[in-house]
């Protein structure tokens, strides 16, 4: 029996010990990784800046596994959570500098800390940087254990991280076509809309957040809509980096709204214009402008500015998550043709292996 006791005491003693020693371990992390991807920053920035997103390049596909998104997963106050066999977590952003930087509070399994990505312009394209640093608590020192040390663990999720998303964006971004399908007649369309105005830099990062407003708007007041979603540029200055806008979306039915309201109502008038889809993400809309406008050029025809320039958002980010499936039709108002244009070609870009 004095063995046995003796054991036990040795035994109690060791964990004393491992504990005390355990204790007075720096809990401190901070942990650094970058990578240069072969794509614009303001693409990649607008794909990591949606949480939706991130689960095609974080590793959140195990079976188990149960994501969770609030209203809002884009820009400061975007959020998303997990559950799984390993625990839980949630990712918030709580600042950002458009086309710069996300800052983003971490929580996982009780810890927490800061999380910062940055993008910056370089040779080869765009450096990414993650970075995410804090102070683990007793549990998280002896959990950190287990897996060689947490910081040895998060270096090896960020370069997984960065890896997943070269090769998703790679894929998903550079996979896109150009379709000029030629004149077609805009029939007079009555619609309601909420003015805004960006930089031209940031617009797509605007449309993201306004859309939900527009859809909120419409559905809180049963107005009866086609579920289409459209933007009208009443300006797009790029060497001032503003542009003046509308989101809008068509009316079955004439409305009227309180003269203090941001949302009105409107109408197109019929006119000509030249049709281009955009098959694809956002950041190759000005090359399916430009086309357009070379189009028009080439074959002298003159724009109508009584006309709408319009985006139409036929298959976005609110049905199908993938950038390289988004569909989008825009229109370039022209003066009246009586005579036949000639048909426009085919523009089609394939992915980088």
């Amino acid at each position: 029996m004095k063995i046995l006791k003796y054991i036990l005491l040795l035994i109690l003693l060791i964990l004393i010990a491992f504990t005390v020693y355990l204790s007075t371990q720096n809990g401190l992390f901070s942990v650094t990784k970058s990578k240069v991807i072969n794509i614009e920053k303001s693409a990649l920035f607008q794909y990591v800046n949606d949480y939706q997103n991130w689960e095609s390049f974080c590793g959140l596909d195990e079976e188990e596994l149960k994501i969770s998104y609030p209203k809002s997963t884009i820009g400061v106050g975007g959020s998303f959570s997990w559950t799984g066999k390993d625990g839980e977590g949630s990712v918030k952003t709580i600042y950002l500098k458009e086309n710069d930087s996300i800052a983003q509070k971490v929580n996982w399994n009780g810890e927490s800390g800061d999380a910062y990505i940055t993008f910056k312009d370089t040779i080869g394209g765009t450096k990414v940087t993650m970075n995410s640093s804090g102070e683990l608590d007793f549990m998280g020192k002896l959990q950190s254990l287990f897996y060689g040390g947490f910081e040895k663990k998060l270096s090896t999720d960020f370069e997984n991280k960065l890896a997943s998303l070269d090769k998703v964006l790679r894929k998903e971004i550079s996979t896109y076509s150009i379709d000029l399908n030629g004149i077609v007649e805009v029939l007079p369309q009555i619609y309601l809309k909420r003015k805004g105005e960006s930089k031209v830099t940031d617009f797509y990062s605007v449309l993201q957040k306004s859309l939900p407003l527009l859809h909120n708007f419409v559905t809180e007041n049963n107005i009866k809509t086609n579920n289409q979603k459209f933007v009208i540029f009443d300006t797009y200055d790029v060497a001032k980096n503003k542009t003046v806008f509308s989101i809008a979306t068509p009316l079955k039915e004439i409305i009227y709204t309180t003269p203090e309201s941001e949302f009105t109502v409107d109408s197109i008038p019929s006119h000509q214009a030249l049709k281009i889809v955009l098959k694809g993400d956002y950041s190759h809309s000005k090359e399916a402008w430009d086309k357009g406008f070379d189009f028009l050029k080439k074959n002298n025809l003159d724009q109508n500015f009584d006309g709408a320039f319009r985006e139409v958002y036929v298959k976005n980010r609110a049905d199908v998550k993938q950038p390289s499936q988004w569909l989008t039709e825009i229109y370039i108002p022209i003066k009246q043709q009586t005579n036949q244009v000639i048909s426009p070609s085919l523009v089609n870009a394939t992915p980088i292996e």
